[in-house]
């Protein structure tokens, strides 16, 4: 049943007591309505549970709050032993192990900042972040030792912590805190996070938060993650929080530390299988979960036999962000689990808006209304506010700042006289409810006319035996650029490009249809789902001084 979203107030931090120990009620404002009170983690039972035992490697359980923060508690005073002074930074090279929760914590509750880096990327990659984003101390998991050698290059042998196993030169992370215990700090003071946009050129960009100046944990994720998780699941305090993305990524870290704050037991997938998520599901009572649309649609090409093995009735909370998901996928998946999908969008830099599973089938395609403490802005080329109905880029105007670490430029091109945008276009309706068609980068532009790729992989989207598509412009020497259609089929498929094309012809205006379609094996994508459109569309403009 979809939940009215009525004007809130502002959202406001909830203040924790010097003792470091949760206080008898947490005050979170909701997203959509009004403040309630949440009993913490410490109020509820702690005997072990029958979902909380048994899991065999790679999965882990954190079964309660209290252990989370008891080893972020170790940490940090490891880290004060180490003389990390507060408002230092460390880094972080980890799967998805308790190790990250409670380094992730540590930094929430001790004034220092953190950098989690993807474990995707190469060592040069890195070492460039640990060196750019200052970092003074590096734990790394050894399943990634020779990168985390690498990255570690400039750091002092006592401050490189290994965590899992041996990586040379490091020291090992259970025997540093285990000289230490686990009871609560005497002064928590809140920290943050310094993520790292994955960019499909070019080196990632630190999006630098400004500091909230004398306040206490929780931390500002974690903050945004029990609204969502309490706004959306009212009654899932006592609940089970499925992670399936890895830790580093905003997302979902936040609602995993949101959910560990409102009580939840966390189950931690060590990496993606489709099966294995429903098996876990099933097994553990999941309640909460997020999750990107490439798994989506590695759910639903599960055979119908296999997917009615589990019952995954417990789910009353699945949030999805990161991409843009098909109509056509959502709808599938509504009509799987239920009304319980709850779409995010922003981006590491901030910006937000969600919509609920029964908003968003009265309005296909929308990501939502803005947060109540966000204003949402569609401007044109010269600043100027467009109309209801016509495309603009997107821009927020929200509490606090950031910048781009160290780029100035790309700073100033996402904050503008108290706005922030992420790069995006679209339009809002009469309601207030945002439509994104593209990220003004991904334009083509031809004959003069501004085409969205968008909407065209959405039109293209229903054509049988397509698994996936992706639209870029190619070099026309008439027209500037021709669209270009590179289309996946779908495996053990033979895909009629003229088909596809007539197909097309159908639902999009004639300046829109592909001229061209490329048929390939598979798309590539980034670490968070995400179409590298870069990649797709460069080689058809290779050896060209320029590329628009």
């Amino acid at each position: 049943m979809a939940r009215p979203m009525p004007p809130a107030p502002p959202v406001t931090t909830a203040v924790m007591p010097a003792s470091g120990r949760l206080p008898s009620l947490i005050h979170v404002p909701l997203l959509h309505g009004a403040n309630v009170s949440i009993p913490p983690s410490s109020a509820n039972p702690t005997w072990p549970r029958p979902h909380a035992s048994g899991l065999t490697p790679p999965m882990h359980t954190v079964t309660r709050n209290a252990e989370i923060q008891s080893g972020a508690n170790q940490f940090v005073r490891a880290l004060d032993a180490l003389g990390l002074a507060p408002r230092a930074s460390f880094a972080t090279l980890l799967p998805n192990v308790p190790e990250f929760l409670w380094t992730y914590r540590a930094a929430a509750w001790s004034g220092r900042r953190l950098t989690p880096l993807s474990w995707r990327w190469g060592a040069e990659d890195a070492k460039y972040v640990v060196e750019n984003c200052e970092a003074e101390l590096f734990v790394a998991h050894a399943r990634f030792a020779d990168v985390a050698v690498a990255a570690a290059a400039s750091l002092p042998p006592e401050r490189c912590i290994s965590v899992g196993g041996p990586i040379p030169g490091f020291r090992d992370y259970t025997e540093l805190v285990g000289q230490f215990g686990g009871e609560d700090l005497d002064r928590p003071l809140a920290g943050d996070t310094m993520l790292y946009t994955s960019g499909t050129t070019g080196r990632p960009k630190g999006v630098l938060r400004g500091r909230v100046a004398d306040t206490r944990p929780p931390s500002r994720a974690g903050l945004a993650g029990m609204q969502m998780i309490r706004t959306y699941l009212p009654d899932g305090d006592d609940g089970v929080h499925l992670v399936a993305c890895p830790l580093y990524h905003a997302g979902p870290v936040s609602y995993a530390e949101g959910a560990a704050l409102l009580g939840a037991d966390l189950v931690l997938m060590d990496g993606w299988d489709a099966e294995e998520f429903l098996r876990l599901v099933a097994s553990h009572r999941v309640t909460s979960t997020f999750l990107v649309p490439i798994q989506f649609v590695r759910l639903l090409r599960l055979p119908p036999e296999v997917r009615a093995r589990y019952d995954v009735g417990s789910l009353g909370l699945v949030i999805h962000g990161s991409a843009p998901v098909a109509p056509d996928v959502k709808r599938a998946m509504i009509e799987w689990l239920g009304p319980v999908l709850y779409e995010f969008y922003g981006g590491t830099e901030g910006g937000g808006c969600t919509i609920s599973s029964a908003e968003w089938l009265a309005r296909p395609g929308s990501v939502g209304r803005p947060f109540p403490h966000l204003e949402l802005s569609i401007l044109d080329d010269e600043g100027r506010s467009v109309a209801t109905g016509v495309e603009g880029e997107v821009w927020f105007r929200q509490p606090g700042e950031f910048t781009y670490k160290d780029d100035p430029d790309k700073t100033a091109a996402a904050v503008r006289n108290g706005l922030m945008t992420l790069g995006d276009i679209g339009y809002v309706d009469d309601e207030g409810y945002l439509f994104l068609c593209d990220r003004r980068a991904d334009v083509i532009v031809s004959g003069g006319v501004n085409i969205y790729p968008a909407q065209i992989e959405a039109a293209l989207a229903g054509f049988p035996g397509l698994a996936d598509c992706c639209v870029v412009g190619a070099p026309d020497d008439e027209w500037g650029e021709m669209v270009v259609a590179v289309v996946e089929p779908v495996e053990g498929v033979e895909l009629d490009p003229e088909a596809l094309r007539a197909f097309a012809a159908g639902r999009l205006a004639r300046y829109q249809v592909p001229r061209r379609i490329d048929l390939v094996g598979s798309l590539p994508r980034t670490e968070t789902g995400k179409l590298a459109r870069r990649a797709v569309r460069n080689p058809y403009w290779s050896g060209r001084e320029r590329r628009i």
